[in-house]
C-alpha cells in the first residue's frame, strides 16, 4: 500500500509520532492533502529545537496562524542548533498568550533576560499551562529582578509540572519566592543548590509538593525543618553537608515513599542507615544510594571495604528488602576515593576507570551487571601501558546516549560497550597516536546513530582526525574549553575539514577560524550546514565599543551573505560569532 492511500486516522496517528516539525519537513508541498491534513489535527507539538532558519521562516508565517489555537506544547531554543530563535520567534509578532490551549512550554539555552521575562509573563494568562521547563538557561538580570522571574513562575496558578535547570549568571535565590503556589506537585530543581533554610522557604511557598529533586548544601546547624511537609511522597536529593541535617529532613518527610540520595564524605554503614530508614524513613518502599567516600588510609582498602559490606549483609538488607549494595574503588587512585551504591545503579550518570575493584553483597558476582539505567558514561584510562593484562569490572552499558571517553584506552573496554546503538553524543579526548585514532574509528563504525562529535583540546589535535569517516555526524565541534586550548583553523586545514567525511553531512560547525574570509568559504563549500559558531581570529570586537551598528565583522558579514542569515553575538561570550543558514536544501 502507498502511503497516500492510508486513511486519515492513520495519516494523523504517523503526524502525532513523528511531531509537527519532521513532519512539516517531510511532507510539506508534496501533495495538497498533506498540506491540508498538516493544519487539521486536533493538538500540535512545536519542537524547533532543531530546525532549519527555511523551515521556522516557513512555519511561523504559513503554518502557526492556521494552528495556534491547537498548539498545546512549544519548545523554544536559543544554543548553537537554532541560535537567536526566541527573538525571531516573538518578532513574528506572537505573543505566547494567544496560544491559550498551551499546556507545556520548554525553553532551552536562553540567553536574554528580557525574553524569558517577556515568555514568562504572557504565561500567566494562559489557563491550561500545567508544565514549565527552563533547561540550561545563561543570562545576567539586574539586581532587582531574580524575585520578579521566581514569583512569576510561582503565580502560573495551574502549574503542576516545573523543572528550572540552572546555568545562570546569578543565582535565583529560593529564599526570594513570595507568591504561594497551590497547583505545583513535581518541582525539578537540577543544578541550584540550596540549604535548610531555602528548602524550608521553598516548602512552606509550595505546599502541595508531592515529588521534588534538588541538591541540598549543609548551612547551619540552626537551620533545620520545624514543620512537617506531609504531602511529599518522593524526594532525588544530591547531599553536601553532615548527617544530623539529612535526619532531621527526613524525619520531617513521614510520608516519603521513594527516596534517592546521593551524598559525598558522608561515612554512613549498614547498621546506621537501618537504623535511619526505620525511625525516619518507615513508609520508605523504594531506597536508592549512592555515597562518595574518602578513606584517609588506602593501605587496607580491601579490609575496610569487606567491614563495611559486612554491615549490608543482615537480614534486614539481605533478607527483608533484598537491597543489594556494590563498593567500587580504583587502587591506583591517588585521592583514595570508593563508591558505594545501591542495586540495581539507577543514577542517570557513571565515571569509570580502567583496572577498577568492585565487591558486592549479591550472592552471585554476575547479578546486576547491566547498567541499563545509565545514559551517560565517562570513563579514563588510568594505566599509561596498554599492553597491561587488566582486569576489568565485568559490567556493560547497553544504553549510553553519551560517551565522555580518554583515548588511547585499554582494549578490554570495549567489553563495557554491549551496544552503541543509542549512542547519539561523544566527547572525546585524544592524545596524538595511531592507536587513538584507529580507535576513533571503531567506535564511529558501531555508532550508527552518532549525532554530535565534540572534541576537547582541539589545539592538539591532528589533522589525521579528518580522515575518520561515520555517515551520521550531524554536528561537529571544536570549541569545548577555554580559548587558550582553542585550535584556530587556517585555509588550508578548512579545505581539508570541509572535503572530509565528517564533514559530508555537517549541520552544525562550531570551530575557532584563522581568517573571516573562511567563514564565507566553509558556507558555500557546505550545503548542509544549517549553523555555523566560531571564534575568528581577525574578529575586532571590543565590549566597550559593542553596539550593533559599529559591529565591524557582522556588518562585514551581512554584505557577503544572504540578508535571510540570522548573525549575532553570543550574548556572555561576544567574541563567538552565531550565523543561523537559511537554506531551502537542507
Amino acid at each position: 500500500m502507498y502511503f497516500e492511500n492510508l486513511a486519515n486516522e492513520v495519516i494523523f496517528d504517523i503526524f502525532k509520532y513523528l511531531g509537527f516539525i519532521n513532519c512539516h519537513h517531510a511532507f510539506h508541498n508534496i501533495m495538497s492533502r498533506l498540506n491540508r491534513l498538516l493544519v487539521n489535527q486536533h493538538s500540535y507539538n512545536l519542537d524547533f529545537r532543531n530546525v532549519s532558519k527555511y523551515a521556522f521562516d516557513n512555519i511561523c508565517q504559513q503554518y502557526i496562524p492556521l494552528i495556534s489555537h491547537q498548539i498545546t506544547s512549544l519548545h523554544l531554543s536559543d544554543n548553537e542548533e537554532t541560535p537567536n530563535l526566541p527573538k525571531l520567534f516573538l518578532l513574528q509578532n506572537f505573543s505566547i498568550n494567544q496560544f491559550f490551549r498551551l499546556q507545556s512550554i520548554s525553553l532551552y539555552s536562553i540567553q536574554s533576560f528580557d525574553i524569558l521575562h517577556q515568555i514568562i509573563t504572557h504565561c500567566n494568562n494562559l489557563l491550561f499551562l500545567t508544565h514549565l521547563n527552563l533547561i540550561r538557561c545563561n543570562f545576567y538580570y539586574p539586581d532587582n529582578e531574580p524575585r520578579c522571574l521566581i514569583d512569576d513562575i510561582w503565580r502560573l496558578s495551574k502549574l503542576t509540572h516545573c523543572s528550572l535547570h540552572q546555568n545562570i549568571s546569578r543565582k535565583i535565590q529560593l529564599t526570594n519566592i513570595s507568591v504561594r503556589n497551590l497547583s505545583m506537585k513535581y518541582l525539578v530543581l537540577e543544578n541550584i543548590t540550596c540549604d535548610m533554610k531555602s528548602l524550608s522557604h521553598l516548602l512552606q511557598y509550595t505546599p502541595c509538593l508531592q515529588r521534588i529533586t534538588l541538591k541540598l548544601i549543609y548551612g547551619f546547624p540552626n537551620q533545620q525543618l520545624s514543620t512537617p511537609f506531609l504531602s511529599i511522597t518522593s524526594l532525588k536529593l544530591v547531599y553536601h553537608g553532615h548527617i544530623d541535617i539529612l535526619i532531621n529532613l527526613f524525619q520531617n518527610t513521614p510520608n516519603l515513599i521513594s527516596l534517592t540520595l546521593e551524598t559525598s564524605d558522608i561515612y554512613c554503614d549498614g547498621y546506621q542507615w537501618k537504623k535511619i530508614l526505620m525511625n525516619s524513613l518507615y513508609n520508605c518502599k523504594i531506597f536508592r544510594l549512592k555515597m562518595n567516600l574518602h578513606f584517609h588510609n588506602y593501605d587496607n582498602i580491601n579490609e575496610q571495604v569487606d567491614e563495611l559490606l559486612e554491615t549490608f549483609r543482615t537480614s534486614f538488607w539481605i533478607e527483608e528488602h533484598q537491597w543489594f549494595v556494590r563498593c567500587d574503588w580504583n587502587p591506583s587512585n591517588l585521592f583514595h576515593h570508593l563508591t558505594l551504591y545501591t542495586l540495581p545503579y539507577t543514577f542517570k550518570d557513571c565515571f569509570n576507570f580502567d583496572a577498577i575493584s568492585s565487591k558486592s553483597t549479591c550472592p552471585n558476582d554476575i547479578d546486576y551487571c547491566s547498567y541499563d539505567h545509565v545514559p551517560i558514561l565517562s570513563y579514563i584510562n588510568s594505566e599509561t601501558d596498554l599492553t597491561n593484562n587488566l582486569s576489568l569490572f565485568s559490567v556493560h552499558f547497553p544504553n549510553i546516549h553519551h560517551l565522555n571517553i580518554h583515548f588511547p584506552f585499554h582494549d578490554n573496554f570495549w567489553s563495557y560497550l554491549s551496544s552503541l546503538k543509542r549512542l547519539t553524543s561523544i566527547e572525546v579526548r585524544l592524545l596524538h597516536t595511531d592507536i587513538a585514532y584507529f580507535q576513533l574509528q571503531k567506535l564511529l563504525n558501531q555508532a550508527c546513530h552518532l549525532y554530535s562529535l565534540t572534541i576537547h583540546y582541539s589545539k592538539n589535535v591532528s589533522m589525521i582526525l579528518f580522515t575518520l569517516t561515520s555517515s551520521s555526524i550531524r554536528r561537529l565541534d571544536f570549541i569545548a574549553e577555554s580559548i587558550s586550548c582553542l585550535r584556530y583553523f587556517n585555509h588550508d586545514e578548512c579545505d581539508i575539514l570541509k572535503h572530509s567525511s565528517l564533514a559530508r553531512h555537517c549541520e552544525i560547525l562550531i570551530i575557532g577560524l584563522e581568517n573571516r574570509l573562511s567563514i564565507v568559504n566553509l558556507i558555500k563549500a557546505m550545503p548542509t550546514l544549517r549553523s555555523l559558531i566560531c571564534y575568528c581570529k581577525d574578529d575586532q570586537y571590543t565590549t566597550w565599543n559593542s553596539s550593533s551598528v559599529d559591529d565591524e565583522l557582522i556588518e562585514w558579514l551581512r554584505i557577503r551573505l544572504p540578508l535571510t542569515y540570522e548573525i549575532s553575538r553570543n550574548e556572555k561570550q561576544t567574541h563567538l560569532l552565531r550565523l543561523w543558514i537559511d537554506q531551502k536544501n537542507i
